[in-house]
């Protein structure tokens, strides 16, 4: 069986096509895009290089995964809509990945916790925990000081990884037991959205295009403003 995974919820587009064999990816493409044009411009041309790789097309997909949140509102939007549309024709399973523990697959740390952290502006992280692939927390979106003292309540040592990572490290007093991941391993990536996306498939929790649904965390600007309004009046 052949999977699509794929992840625009950041500034950056990646896409993976991966060969499963016994359950696994043992084979894949991987391609990413950063060039100043939008996501919805870089997504299908990067999704047409990855499958040219294993010379297929989108009919011989057992399975598409995307990131479907947190992140970036538009670029959750617009990963989420282009596996509907790639969906519908073939009737192709797929899969919403939580974008944080997308990110956690992108390390083995078994000696500790795997600490995603994105940052959500607003003085917050969207952020889980995870260890040894299991996870700790739910996905959620909370202070720097929330996160930093579940970390420290673990008294085990900690490896931080997503576009928050650097900025969430630099504000840590006590960074002892605290460690920043490989920055080729720090960011969102098309291959670990594939990997966890399969596990989700043999476990019974894929679904189909017409019931995959965003997740933002939070409401948007919009949103924070027409409520706001309304308590107002």
């Amino acid at each position: 069986m052949f999977v699509l995974g794929l992840d625009t919820t950041a500034v950056t587009a990646t896409v993976a096509v991966g060969e499963e064999i016994n359950g696994k990816i043992k084979n894949h493409s991987l391609y990413s895009q950063k060039n100043g044009l939008t996501h919805s411009q870089n997504l299908l041309p990067l999704i047409d290089r990855a499958l040219n790789a294993f010379d297929i097309g989108v009919k011989d997909l057992g399975l598409i995964a995307v990131s479907a949140g947190p992140g970036s509102f538009t670029g959750v939007r617009i990963g989420v809509a282009t596996v509907k549309g790639l969906a519908l024709p073939f009737d192709t399973p797929v899969c919403g990945v939580s974008t944080l523990e997308a990110l956690s697959k992108n390390i083995t740390f078994p000696d500790g916790i795997v600490c995603p952290v994105m940052d959500a502006r607003r003085s917050q992280f969207y952020n889980a925990l995870f260890e040894n692939g299991k996870r700790l927390t739910d996905d959620r979106c909370v202070s720097f000081e929330e996160i930093y003292s579940d970390i420290k309540n673990t008294k085990k040592p900690v490896i931080l990884c997503g576009d928050g990572a650097e900025l969430f490290y630099s504000l840590c007093e006590n960074r002892e037991d605290i460690y920043l991941s490989p920055s080729a391993c720090r960011d969102q990536n098309g291959l670990s959205v594939a990997e966890a996306g399969l596990e989700m498939f043999y476990k019974g929790e894929h679904t189909t295009h017409s019931l995959l649904r965003p997740v933002y965390l939070r409401p948007s600007q919009a949103e924070r403003m027409l409520q706001e309004r309304q308590e107002n009046i």
